[in-house]
């Protein structure tokens, strides 16, 4: 049971880790290809800005914010069981939604996960605007994030196709 539980709460972790960098770098190439026309000169654009550490997760965020402010006709929809998801509509909630995904991020890398004697499981508690949050790194929580994760990618895959159309 004890080597279940760690196993899964560690391949919880990984996968976290790994959707973040993802969109992280989806954000990246995103912010290159709204500054940078030419081909020849975005490889430069990436290796001397985006990519570089000074240009954290929280400021690519708030450049692509800026970006998707001034965008105000295009059709990005995704459809939930909800309904239709309009980006243009929701363009806060969408921000809200990879910051939260920068802040599961910085949660699970930056904070050692503690076992619950009583329950066995393993989680982390980090604060997050003054207030006290718990993450508990089991199945459930991992395909949680994992389906915020994949809307949030696929959303920006059809941002990019449908703004930088060659």
């Amino acid at each position: 049971m004890e080597k279940d539980v760690v196993e899964t709460a560690h391949n919880v972790r990984s996968r976290i880790l790994n959707y973040a960098i993802i969109i992280e770098m989806q954000l990246e190439d995103f912010i290159r290809d709204y500054f940078v026309k030419e081909d020849n000169k975005k490889l430069k654009f990436s290796e001397l800005i985006v990519r570089k550490e000074f240009f954290t997760f929280e400021q690519k965020i708030n450049v692509f914010e800026k970006i998707l402010e001034e965008i105000k006709e295009i059709k990005v929809i995704y459809y939930t069981s909800k309904g239709e998801y309009d980006l243009i509509k929701n363009k806060k909630d969408f921000i809200k939604r990879i910051r939260y995904i920068r802040e599961i991020r910085n949660a699970i890398a930056h904070i050692h996960p503690f076992r619950d004697e009583g329950t066995e499981d393993i989680g982390i508690i980090y604060p997050f605007d003054n207030k006290k949050k718990e993450i508990i790194l089991n199945d459930k929580f991992g395909m949680e994030f994992f389906n915020e994760y994949f809307k949030i990618e696929e959303i920006l895959r059809q941002l990019k196709k449908e703004l930088f159309k060659k």
